[in-house]
């Protein structure tokens, strides 16, 4: 019997817009690579190169590569990384590799015509990637292998991050991001290129991704305008999985419990199948999956309360659905159409009882109240498409274009807003709509051996409004807070239109070996506009005022220069400064107007931030790799902050600066590796007419170091310990407690992921979060985002994941 043909798939790394001419790819480049398993070697190969490099990933499984500095041709260098492999590469042209098993690269050379099928390529329009010039800024990379073993400790994207990155906050343990900062900033979340900020930011960015989609997570730290506004704290960049190559198939069964509650509620699991492959010029990919989330548990058993103020996903069921179709029109043309929609609902008979809000703050942990009658609840429904094209010889340069569709909807839970002169004499439930349409245009063109110019520019244009459905108040305190009983709908905020444009150009040049400099500039231009319309804090008036419609309108022209040092190979220093852009959530403003209201008279000046980064990278042997860099960034005005449910809007100046760090170590017989992050950092504001003062804990996060122990006796098994420390930090001013500004305490917690592989094909995992049945309060919980216990959430106690995949 024949064994089946495996899958070739594309792995290298920011690749499209960043291959150069086919000469300059022929060419010998600076390669600097530490000994790494064999499919992260050829990734970073490939990104290090600009190449194609096609593989099974099959092929690659329990292998690893040497360590690679030298100045080599890319053919030479993978054949470097694959001796003593058993794998072969086979060249197609100057900037095409296939990498295939010995025997079949024998059997194909001895087949007389025999023609191997390419791949085709993901079309990724990376514009930070250059095989040119090293990054100015420091960005981490999580490949899929290294994710699949993170989900086996959470199931959560956002935590998983926290887990793995320096500069970033922890997660809140629900479905929000609100308060998860890089570096004390906002992040831009990008999929394949598709942005899922909104500006009317509802926090819950980085739950609109099934993490089982996921191929690759790029974390790029800093100020950048590269994408566009959004980014003042740095890049989320997703990559999903692929299409093309042959034929492959893996479906994928997980089972998580709660191992301190051993009750059906705490039961959860998913089935998870993807298909791709290819049939002549065209390429496929499928993804299709069913989740159910079930009930936490704290470390003593007790039913989690749901979080009231921005939402979870408890007892909720989740299903994704994505589909990927490319066709290769010639050697140098590529389009890809892509579809994917994903939609949570929860479906819970618990609420949170709000009888512990009327106890002092942070003196006892919410509670779960049993009970609720809520027609619909905490909801997320993301559906996308995405057309993107390449050229990779288009008058001599390298073009790629995107264009996108995003309808967005999320409902949030319940709110007693009787006691806020903003939202009327209501018991409410907000939802947002929002519809974004865009495009990128991104191109390469190489100006000699050693200079490139990166140019392009976006559209984008995005209407979102926010509804709210109202409940009878009378019958929500008869039952306790349980009953919501709907009479009828508002609008909290009108439809709001926001259009921006920009355009961008980035030098990149060598001068030597150890020299090289990136620079750039950008021209943004944005509007919002929203017509007149009826505040809720005016319903109840006998003659209800209504406010004025209006356009703000903005501009700004932002820049960036770095430069990296090699003093020897394999150790990189550099220097950059990079400025930021982020409009301010106009519709903070706009949903909180009250009588007299004028757009024209609000602070809505745009966020705008200088960041200045000083950083090295490098190896410590041969076996040890290790990076860290300080950074300071700075705006005159800060992202539009709202306190007591928007009776209070304020802006304040900012300075924020930090350091963060990583290091892995190898063992030469690659039984043994550890490794840590750790990232400090601080943050000041200075209100108009005041001092200077520390800013929240919602901004920034107190010291956080990861640890983990790898442990991996033969090729079919490995084992990780991982541990996360989050320090205390007393965010309070003169001693008083206000939102944001709380005391908080320390907490650790550990981690133990194991895999083994039955097979080729099969692979069982088992994943054991919060091993030590730790009883704490995460960050987001401390500090207590409702300004009340009903936020006071302890985290989940030890949790079972067990997982079983096979490859058809």
């Amino acid at each position: 019997m024949k064994t089946p043909t495996r899958r070739l798939t594309l792995l290298a790394s920011s690749l499209l817009l960043g291959l150069s001419s086919m000469a300059q790819a022929a060419s010998e480049i600076d390669f600097d690579l530490p000994a790494a398993p064999l499919e992260q070697s050829l990734n970073s190969l490939a990104a290090q190169s600009d190449s194609q490099i096609l593989f099974s990933s099959d092929v690659t499984l329990g292998k690893r590569s040497p360590a690679l500095r030298g100045r080599l041709s890319t053919g030479e260098a993978l054949r470097r990384l694959l001796d003593d492999s058993g794998l072969d590469v086979q060249q197609q042209d100057d900037h095409t590799f296939i990498v295939v098993p010995r025997a079949v690269a024998a059997e194909q050379a001895n087949a007389s015509g025999a023609a191997v099928e390419l791949a085709s390529m993901e079309v990724t329009a990376s514009r930070t990637a250059s095989a040119l010039v090293p990054q100015v800024r420091q960005v981490n990379v999580i490949e899929r292998e290294q994710l699949e073993t993170q989900r086996m400790a959470s199931a959560s994207l956002a935590t998983i991050l926290a887990k793995s990155i320096p500069g970033m906050s922890d997660s809140s343990r629900t479905v929000t991001d609100y308060g998860q900062t890089l570096r004390g900033r906002t992040m831009l979340v990008l999929v394949d290129g598709v942005p899922l900020n909104t500006n009317r930011d509802s926090s819950r960015n980085l739950a609109n991704i099934d993490p089982a989609l996921i191929e690759r997570v790029e974390v790029i730290h800093g100020s950048s305008a590269i994408y566009g506004a959004g980014a003042t704290g740095g890049i989320i960049n997703i990559t999903t999985r692929p299409a093309g190559g042959d034929m492959r198939a893996e479906t994928t069964l997980t089972g998580t419990s709660s191992l301190t509650q051993l009750d059906h509620d705490g039961l959860g699991g998913q089935l998870q199948h993807h298909l791709s492959g290819s049939q002549g010029p065209f390429d496929y990919a499928l993804d299709v999956g069913a989740r159910h989330i079930g009930s936490s548990f704290d470390a003593d058993g007790r039913r989690i309360a749901p979080e009231p103020s921005q939402g979870d996903l408890f007892d909720s069921n989740a299903f994704n659905l994505g589909g990927k179709l490319g066709l290769r029109i010639d050697e140098n043309q590529r389009i890809q159409l892509a579809l994917s929609h994903y939609d949570a609902q929860q479906d819970s008979d618990y609420t949170s009882d709000p009888s512990v809000a009327r106890l002092p703050a942070g003196t006892v942990p919410a509670q779960a109240l049993k009970g609720l009658s809520l027609d619909e609840q905490n909801q997320i429904k993301n559906s996308m498409a995405n057309l993107q094209y390449s050229h990779d010889d288009l008058l001599g340069s390298r073009m790629a274009a995107q264009l996108y569709y995003r309808d967005y909807f999320t409902r949030f839970t319940p709110f007693d807003a009787r006691g806020v002169a903003t939202r009327g004499r209501f018991v409410d439930q907000v939802m947002q709509n929002s519809e974004v349409i865009g495009s990128r245009l991104t191109l390469r063109t190489a100006l000699g051996d050693s200079t490139e110019l990166v140019w392009g520019g976006d559209l984008n244009h995005e209407r979102s409004d926010m509804p709210l459905d109202i409940f009878d108040p009378a019958i929500y305190d008869a039952s306790g807070g349980t009953d919501f009983d709907k009479i009828g709908k508002m609008t909290y905020m009108p439809e709001l239109t926001t259009f921006s444009t920009g355009a961008f150009a980035q030098l990149q040049h060598r001068f030597n070996e150890q020299w090289s400099i990136d620079g750039g500039l950008r021209y943004e231009y944005a509007t919002a506009r929203f017509d007149d319309f009826t505040p809720l804090s005016e319903i109840h008036n006998a003659s209800p005022a209504r406010v004025e419609g209006g356009t703000v309108r903005y501009d700004d022209l932002l820049y960036n220069v770095g430069v990296v040092f090699s003093p020897v190979l394999g150790q990189e220093i550099y220097a950059a400064f990079s400025q930021g852009f982020q409009l301010p959530d106009i519709g903070v403003q706009v949903r909180n107007a009250r009588r007299g209201f004028d757009i024209d008279s609000s602070d809505l000046e745009p966020v705008k931030t200088d960041n200045y980064e000083l950083g090295w990278r490098g190896d410590l042997g041969e076996q040890t790799l290790a990076s860290v860099a300080l950074f300071y960034t700075t705006s005159d005005l800060g992202d539009v902050q709202s306190f007591n449910n928007g009776l209070i809007l304020k802006r304040t100046q900012e300075r924020i600066y930090g350091i963060e760090g990583s290091a892995d170590w190898l063992s030469l017989d690659d039984v043994w590796g550890v490794g840590a992050t750790f990232t400090w950092m601080k943050g000041r504001e200075k209100p108009d007419n005041g001092d200077w003062q520390d800013m929240t804990g919602f901004r920034i996060p107190p010291l956080k170091v990861t640890a983990y122990l790898q442990y991996q006796p033969d090729q079919a098994w490995s084992n990780r310990l991982q541990a996360t420390y989050v320090g205390s930090e007393d965010y309070r001013l003169d001693g008083v407690a206000s939102f944001g500004r709380r005391e908080v305490d320390s907490y650790f917690t550990v981690d133990l992921i194991s895999d083994y592989r039955l097979s080729e094909k099969d692979k069982v995992s088992l994943g054991i979060e919060n091993l030590f049945n730790r009883d704490y309060y995460p960050l987001y919980s401390q500090l207590m985002r409702s300004s009340s216990n009903t936020s006071h959430l302890p985290a989940s106690g030890t949790t079972l994941t067990l997982a079983y995949s096979h490859q058809w």
